[in-house]
């Protein structure tokens, strides 16, 4: 099986870690506990695609203020659209990173790191490395964490609360 393969069959995967992030930041006070005992704020920011899996040229992209509060956003779910991207903010210990998570390979892209705190240029690149690594390894925390749901026996009590979060919003 080649990489492309793998991804497609896999891609589902990524859009409910999407929804899974959007529902836990929604009803959880934003607070993430991975296995690594850190703490982690999440938020879903000022952008949310939605695609139609069956017909990808179907896209819905909601933006500006909070898209993912919006009847919009819920009612797009609810049409069997799909996550396929949206923009997330999180923090921890102070530092701030905010990008956009692709839900078909959950690639990061547009990612604005925190302040840099060395003054030398030749350090600035280490920090800026070490940060944009951060980042990533924070985003795989998450996708741990969000793994260790799907395939523990609480994933179908987890499903149930999310269509039933889905449902409850729609209807606002």
């Amino acid at each position: 099986m080649d990489l492309f393969d793998k991804i497609e069959r896999t891609r589902h995967l990524g859009e409910l870690f999407l929804l899974w992030l959007w529902y836990k930041s929604a009803t959880n006070d934003t607070v993430f506990y991975l296995s690594d005992e850190s703490v982690l704020a999440l938020a879903i920011g000022d952008q949310i695609v939605f695609e139609a899996r069956l017909a990808q040229t179907e896209k819905t992209v909601l933006s500006g203020g909070a898209p993912a509060e919006s009847r919009e956003a819920f009612e797009a779910l609810k049409q069997g659209k799909a996550v396929s991207a949206a923009k997330i903010a999180m923090t921890r210990d102070e530092k701030a990173w905010q990008f956009t998570l692709q839900s078909a390979t959950l690639s990061i892209s547009g990612l604005k790191i925190p302040a840099l705190m060395t003054k030398a240029d030749d350090e600035k690149i280490f920090e800026r490395q070490a940060l944009i690594e951060e980042a990533d390894s924070l985003v795989r925390g998450l996708y741990e964490s969000f793994l260790s749901m799907r395939l523990s026996d609480e994933w179908e009590r987890e499903a149930k609360n999310i269509t039933r979060w889905i449902d409850d919003n729609a209807q606002d």
